[in-house]
């Protein structure tokens, strides 16, 4: 079971599947717990998407051929199969009566699509991580509590949790939650910081993908090359990746 968002694609861009007010909608950006999903692993590789706030107990129902939300799961009808498109892309199948049909946000509204037509259909699955240092730092985490960046020993909350968004061409942004919401991770100016939204390349990273859920990030723009170090007990860019002191575990959270 992961924490996700899902962002609209397409001529929806921007918008975001919610569940808040106890209805099936898109809202306009991320604004909390009411565009926040548990994705559950279910049998035969389906997934159920239940929801978080208000809402919870409730989950993303297909049945009737319709779109609400279930107490609970009851069966087929709140089960999908979730395609990976690629690079955090994800599509949603229904099972069930409405086999054969895809979430769909085409035409800015929520409903079930004959088919999977394109990006009507797609979706950017953003997940809710924390980064574990590796190395001599293993045990502390990445941390945007108290409105700068540092290394907190454990997992304590909010303040080590970032939104892993998807940006174009591949890149991505780590979004900060709790009292630092609407902030990014930032290494422009030659610096780590926390920068009011995404402003550009400054807020963009490249995530490499090391196996067995570690990860490293390199800057973009002025600060190509560099990377996101925690070496020497400390957050800081290292000139090229050089090792542990640059490696992260990303772990999903619940």
């Amino acid at each position: 079971m992961s924490r996700i968002s899902l962002r609209a694609l397409g001529g929806e861009s921007g918008k975001y599947l919610s569940h808040a007010n106890g209805k099936v909608w898109l809202q306009t950006g991320n604004q909390g717990e009411g565009e926040v999903f548990n994705l559950e692993k279910l049998p035969n590789g389906r997934i159920a998407l239940a929801c978080q706030g208000g809402e919870k107990g409730k989950y993303l129902s297909h049945a009737f051929d319709e779109l609400w939300l279930q107490d609970g799961v009851q069966g087929e009808g709140e089960e999908w199969i979730c395609h990976d498109k690629g690079n955090g892309d994800v599509s949603f199948e229904c099972l069930g009566k409405e086999s054969g049909k895809y979430l769909s946000h085409a035409l800015d509204k929520m409903w079930l699509q004959d088919g999977y037509q394109g990006e009507g259909e797609l979706w950017a699955k953003e997940d809710f991580i924390a980064l574990q240092a590796l190395g001599k730092e293993k045990g502390m985490f990445l941390s945007h509590a108290l409105d700068k960046v540092w290394l907190q020993t454990g997992n304590q909350g909010e303040g080590e949790v970032f939104i892993k968004e998807i940006r174009p061409n591949g890149r991505v942004a780590l979004a900060c939650l709790g009292g630092e919401k609407g902030k990014y991770l930032s290494h422009a100016f030659d610096k780590l910081w926390l920068q009011d939204g995404v402003q550009g390349e400054g807020e963009e990273w490249i995530c490499h993908d090391k196996g067995n859920g570690k990860v490293s990030f390199e800057c973009l723009g002025k600060e190509s090359g560099k990377y996101l170090s925690h070496a020497f007990d400390k957050m800081w860019l290292q000139d090229g990746y050089q090792g542990e002191g640059e490696l992260w575990q990303q772990e999903n959270q619940q």
